[in-house]
């Protein structure tokens, strides 16, 4: 079974599963980097969502295919997570090849979720979909206010002179 795209069911579950993994990697390097518990929280939670993603598609891909092994493809679908992981990444770059994996993932599971006939399938893909949307909007929101303060200290938001001027 093909779809639109030249991938059989087996390819498209494969680049997911990695996809995840990717994830999990990047955003463990980035939980190495930053200095902020609050930051380091945020990692872990996106880290426990690729982790999670990852075994809800390998349960998919065992009912799908028992008799076939699991082969990955053998470097990351997004060539920034490889970059940056390959070498000392500032965290501007680390944020980058994150928001560029999510926005990807989102973009790669709604083109296959719009495509599909299977109720069940659209359902899985649309959720994954909407998930790493989600993620993308974490990463984004984190980066503007580190920008925005010059620190990754979730703390310092509390202390901002933009507060005082909110009115009572």
């Amino acid at each position: 079974m093909e779809d639109n795209n030249g991938l059989t069911t087996l390819e498209i579950l494969s680049i997911a599963i990695r996809s995840e993994i990717d994830a999990v990697r990047l955003y463990t390097k980035m939980k190495e980097v930053v200095g902020s518990k609050d930051l380091k929280e945020k990692m872990d939670f996106l880290i426990a969502q690729e982790e999670k993603h990852e075994k809800i598609l390998k349960e998919v891909y065992e009912k799908r295919f028992p008799e076939t092994k699991l082969t990955l493809p053998p470097k990351s679908v997004v060539p920034a997570i490889d970059e940056v992981l390959g070498k000392e990444a500032s965290l501007k770059e680390l944020f980058d090849a994150g928001m560029q994996a999510e926005k990807m993932a989102g973009e790669f599971y709604s083109g296959l979720a719009e495509k599909s006939n299977d109720m069940n399938a659209r359902s899985i893909l649309t959720y994954m979909a909407n998930m790493e949307r989600s993620h993308y909007a974490i990463l984004e929101a984190e980066w503007k206010q580190i920008e925005m303060l010059k620190t990754e200290d979730a703390a310092k938001f509390l202390e901002s002179d933009g507060l005082l001027s909110l009115g009572p």
